[in-house]
């Protein structure tokens, strides 16, 4: 969306209570005045589709428990965290960024941060085959696996409520975090992990749209 300069003369008490409601909502006072004047005149910014989708996924994925809400940097991302029953039980990290100008699309960057190169490896292998379903599913996924980490591009589905869209979104992170422990749980069995991987994309293709 585009932005322009305007010069505007303001009440200093108008302008205290605004830089009062910016720092509470961690936004700047220009964010704030747009989204102020956006609500009256009954407009929906990216800026507030976009919390609105990730408040959706919040809501869906952290109420039972498996995942944790980190810390947001912008209103364009958002990152969620997860346990793996593995040695140490480390943490993988899911990250969603929305790209501002069109809210629908976005990245899904997936990693934990370890030194363990059996790890890195298998999970490695858990991305090849998430990619290798989605790809006998879907035709192809625009994505990119390296060094144990995983990014893809996101489409949601148009025609949607931006509540539907976060909805869409959850299930996907949720069917792919159900799928690397499904994984890990059966490495000693390839033909088993990679059944269990295919019944949980399953599972999401048949509650909710691809994206």
């Amino acid at each position: 969306m585009k932005k322009s300069v305007y010069s505007l003369v303001l009440s200093d008490d108008v302008v205290e209570a605004v830089d009062r409601a910016a720092y509470q909502n961690g936004l700047s006072r220009s964010a704030m005045v747009n989204q102020i004047l956006a609500d009256y005149v009954s407009y929906t910014t990216p800026e507030k589709r976009m919390r609105e989708i990730f408040s959706q996924v919040e809501s869906l994925l952290t109420d039972g428990g498996v995942f944790q809400t980190l810390l947001q940097p912008s209103d364009s991302m958002m990152s969620l965290r997860s346990s793996l029953a593995y040695k140490y039980n480390p943490n993988v990290r899911y990250s969603v960024e929305l790209y501002p100008g069109t809210p629908t699309q976005g990245e899904l960057r997936v990693s934990l941060r370890s030194q363990s190169s059996n790890l890195i490896l298998y999970l490695g292998q858990f991305f090849r085959l998430w990619d290798k379903i989605e790809t006998a599913y879907l035709g192809g996924t625009d994505c990119v696996i390296q060094d144990g980490r995983y990014s893809r591009r996101l489409r949601l589905p148009e025609g949607l409520s931006d509540r539907e869209q976060g909805a869409v979104l959850a299930g996907y992170i949720r069917a792919m975090e159900r799928g690397l422990k499904a994984f890990f749980n059966s490495l000693e069995d390839p033909h088993q992990a990679a059944a269990a991987v295919d019944r949980a994309y399953q599972e999401y293709l048949r509650q909710y749209p691809a994206i």
